[in-house]
């Protein structure tokens, strides 16, 4: 049986089992389109959502990663276009359980007149990733728009544009930062030196993940090699999340991160924990995802193997920024409007003000919590204020006073 290993951001690499195939099969080539081509996109979660169609259907918002090395469609949404399964497979993503998928064959991606037919696409169940990212996704557009295109990603503009690596060049003034791509640009890192307080500084190599929301994470055999869970006794305990569920992480604030000309102050560190899943592999020390790119204009040219980051000029949530509460939150219902709580952290402003697992939240600040949205209240509760949060718990609602506070 074929076995699926999706890792770093929400998919990635497909291998074979036995003596057959280690690497996905080649894509077919785009349909000849006029580039560049410009795309409109949305941020959410430090994550690019764009329009697509899939197999014809009606546009489509996809989440765009260059650690997906197939392409993928929500189970739902293969349902209701038809796309049938062609055989299973295992899938291993950043969360510890392994779940199972179908396959399909020959599906095709369109984006912005552009469009790729991937030979072998993943059907994925993401109800599970909706209730903690917030919203609902269609799929997944992976590493094959990376290999074939330049792909420039303004976030403050809001803008996609795919160029032609063969034409392409860059005079800017934007930091250049090198790139190792693999062979079947699978995934692609880059050389970093990260400084934790009270440590000196340690070589990474860390994984470009455009499909993950935090600014740093740190996979478990590289924090049981530099044993950063005991040495940074000002972390927090809390969770991660991606396709395959949650993982534990500890949460730590490292002092300074430099890879080529870019250095960022104090971003937050997500240590792995997990004893299985993506984030327990060792292909790489760890990612640099969305929550530090977002803050620039971001060219990435596997062709020419590197990375270009322009300062986007417009404030951005910063890297820094971290939950003040020590509450983590899931969506539920038929918009994903409905705010429970899934864990409350010991020793945090949640469990002094008396959160419960499985509290619904229905109003903050005499706020509905519905019309507020997951991401939100989680933004929200990066700031340090007193907060007012009614709750439901057994049929019954009462209010609780949250002071969140800087945990990291």
């Amino acid at each position: 049986m074929r076995r699926t290993r999706l890792a770093r951001g929400v998919v990635a690499l497909a291998t074979c089992a036995g003596a057959a195939c280690t690497t996905s099969p080649a894509p077919i080539a785009p349909a000849a389109a006029v580039l560049p081509v410009v795309v409109p996109i949305e941020v959410y979660r430090h994550r690019v959502y764009l329009p697509a169609r899939i197999a014809g259907s009606d546009t489509a918002r996809l989440i765009l990663d260059n650690g997906a090395s197939v392409s993928g469609v929500r189970d739902s949404v293969a349902r209701a276009l038809g796309v049938r399964q062609s055989k299973t497979a295992k899938l291993t993503g950043n969360g510890q359980s392994i779940i199972s998928i179908g396959l399909a064959t020959n599906v095709p991606f369109d984006v912005g007149g552009v469009t790729i037919r991937e030979p072998l696409a993943a059907i994925l169940p993401y109800d599970e990733f909706a209730r903690h990212e917030g919203r609902l996704n269609a799929g997944v557009l992976g590493k094959d728009v990376y290999a074939r295109f330049v792909v420039d990603i303004d976030y403050a503009a809001h803008r996609l544009t795919l160029r032609d690596p063969a034409t392409f060049t860059y005079d800017g003034s934007g930091i250049v930062i090198p790139l190792h791509v693999s062979r079947n640009a699978d995934f692609a890192w880059m050389s970093a030196r990260v400084t934790f307080p009270g440590l000196m500084p340690i070589e990474a190599r860390l994984g470009l993940d455009m499909g993950t929301y935090t600014a740093l994470r740190f996979y478990s055999p590289f924090v049981k090699q530099h044993r950063l869970a005991s040495a940074l006794p000002n972390g927090v305990a809390s969770y991660g999340f991606g396709l395959g569920g949650e993982f534990p992480v500890r949460l730590a604030r490292a002092s300074h991160l430099a890879i080529a000309g870019l250095d960022v102050d104090r971003p937050v560190a997500e240590l792995s924990l997990a004893g299985s899943g993506a984030t327990a592999g060792s292909s790489v020390d760890g990612t640099i995802g969305g929550a530090i790119l977002s803050c620039y204009r971001v060219i990435v040219d596997y062709a020419h193997a590197r990375m270009i980051l322009e300062p986007n000029g417009q404030a951005c949530s910063s890297p820094s920024d971290a939950d003040m509460s020590g509450l983590v939150l899931d969506a539920g219902g038929p918009r994903l409007a409905t705010i429970t709580v899934g864990h409350v952290i010991a020793a945090t402003p949640a469990a002094d003000a008396g959160f419960r697992e499985g509290d619904r939240l229905v109003a903050i600040d005499g706020t509905p919590a519905d019309s507020l949205g997951l991401l939100r209240v989680e933004t929200m509760f990066t700031h340090a204020a007193a907060y007012r949060v009614t709750i439901q718990r057994a049929g019954g609602t009462s209010d609780l006073t949250l002071r969140t506070r800087p945990l990291i």
